[in-house]
């Protein structure tokens, strides 16, 4: 379902199968199965009404019925208690759909596609001399003021999670496109959520359905229903279009035009006056970025890679765009991506100048964007026992407590990396050392060789570099440092 969020619309009057009465509100989403409606005094909950073809509210009583036994199944369907999904509350006798829990405060990743808002004042970084705006600069201010890089990846790696509790229930969810994953930003921490739940089902169970540009090929072809293969395939296009903004497969051959050497914006800008937005993927094209066919190539891979994957996220897409393209049990299944997106979100730092997040290198001090100095970072490297190496990086500012993950500590598991282990608190030229977790024993060495438990809290010079590792499992060495001035 392709949401949308809007303004306050018309109010409509259902009654469900309770002869309970909602109003609705503003519309959360309007996709090509029904439109999904804030319910009025009540953001807790939000109502699904069917439309046909013509984008009207259904009234065919033979569509009620459908719907009701399509939700009465659901119902009986092994999901996972703790897994967050609007679940289906009743159904309604006055329209064909239904009543379902809503999460409060949460935003579709719709939002993140919003690119060509009016943005009221455009930042000096992108003006150019003369003060005027560059190019195309609301493009790159929108993709800011949305979320940036860092949060899109925190999302992803959120409702990835989700998507891949569903798979190894046996579950798959059916219609994934970015109108149907949730966010929710709180302090450091962001959630996920899946809304829409009327089409998860077993694999090859009941019908059908797909937002356009979201279908794998052998859905489009007639092939086949929907499976854990298609739903990988629909979330590896949702993730590439929300980090790139680019459609995986909308290149040359569809566009007419390749922008190879064009500013990512111009590329971004051009796709999408190109779309219309019935885009289907039958697996004759290879995707954009496919390095054995260039064929249907568009847009500047190099750009691409610099500010928005890493080469672990580029493998993934790959896998699933190229190998997998039409070939469903070779793509990249949803297990594989958490990992990937939280080690990716793990290298970002937000520039203080612009607002901007970008990869941390070693070799780079300053933002790619503004070009404004990178100020005090802190870098923690976790040394893992078969010889790898990862790193969390985040910006430090005075008095911030960041909190360092259990997933730098311990091997990673899908729903729990996100644990605090640690925190670091920065003030003047001193950092303070917080132990966040009552059932673990983190253990310190510093350069110098000492040794000892931290027990509360220990505040240490800004200089300082040491080594923290759970008392009870050396393995895994995490060094921690401020890199700065």
């Amino acid at each position: 379902m392709n949401m949308e969020e809007s303004t306050e619309e018309e109010s409509l009057t259902v009654i469900d199968m309770e002869n309970r009465v909602f109003h609705t509100s503003s519309e959360i989403g309007h996709g090509g199965q029904g439109i999904v409606y804030h319910v009025k005094d009540d953001m807790d909950i939000a109502v699904k009404i069917a439309i046909d073809s013509n984008g009207s509210p259904v009234v065919d009583h033979n569509v009620i019925k459908e719907i009701s036994e399509r939700l009465n199944n659901i119902r009986r369907l092994p999901i996972p208690k703790d897994i967050n999904l609007s679940q289906p509350l009743s159904i309604l006798k006055s329209h064909a759909g239904y009543v379902m829990t809503f999460m409060n405060g949460m935003k579709s990743f719709e939002s993140f596609l919003k690119l060509k808002e009016t943005v009221k004042e455009i930042p000096s970084w992108l003006c150019n001399e003369e003060g005027k705006p560059v190019e195309n600069a609301e493009i790159w201010a929108n993709y800011c003021i949305s979320g940036g890089l860092r949060t899109r990846l925190q999302a992803l790696y959120k409702v990835s999670e989700l998507l891949a509790a569903l798979h190894m229930n046996g579950l798959v969810y059916g219609d994934i496109s970015a109108g149907n994953l949730m966010y929710k930003e709180k302090d450091q921490n962001i959630s996920g959520g899946l809304i829409d739940a009327d089409n998860i089902n077993f694999a090859g169970k009941g019908k059908t359905y797909f937002t356009p540009g979201y279908g794998a090929p052998e859905i489009i072809n007639g092939q086949n229903g929907a499976t854990i293969f298609s739903d990988s395939y629909a979330f590896a296009v949702a993730a590439f279009y929300i980090l790139t903004m680019m459609h995986p497969y909308k290149g040359e051959k569809v566009i007419g035009i390749n922008n190879e050497d064009d500013d990512w914006a111009k590329t971004v800008t051009v796709q999408a006056q190109k779309d219309n937005g019935d885009f289907k993927d039958d697996g004759t094209l290879p995707w954009i970025f496919d390095q054995e066919d260039d064929s249907n190539s568009y847009g500047s891979y190099e750009q691409v890679m610099e500010l928005f994957l890493t080469p672990e996220l580029m493998a993934l897409f790959d896998n699933t765009f190229r190998v997998g393209h039409t070939k469903p049990e070779l793509r990249t299944p949803l297990n594989r991506w958490p990992l990937a997106f939280a080690r990716a979100a793990d290298k970002t730092i937000r520039c203080s100048s612009c607002g901007m997040t970008y990869y941390y290198s070693d070799e780079r001090d300053e933002c790619p964007y503004c070009s404004g100095k990178t100020g005090d970072i802190l870098k923690v490297t976790t040394n893992k026992a078969n010889g790898e190496k990862s790193i969390f990086v985040h910006e430090l500012s005075d008095e911030q407590e960041i909190e360092i993950p259990s997933r730098c500590f311990e091997p990673f598991r899908i729903g729990n990396g996100d644990e605090p282990v640690i925190g670091i608190k920065k003030k003047e030229n001193t950092i303070e050392i917080i132990k966040l977790n009552d059932s673990i024993v983190p253990y310190i060495v510093f350069e110098d060789g000492k040794e000892e438990t931290l027990i509360g809290k220990r505040i240490l010079n800004k200089s300082s570099v040491f080594t923290v590792f759970y008392k009870d499992s050396m393995s895994e060495k995490v060094r921690i440092e401020v890199i700065g001035e």
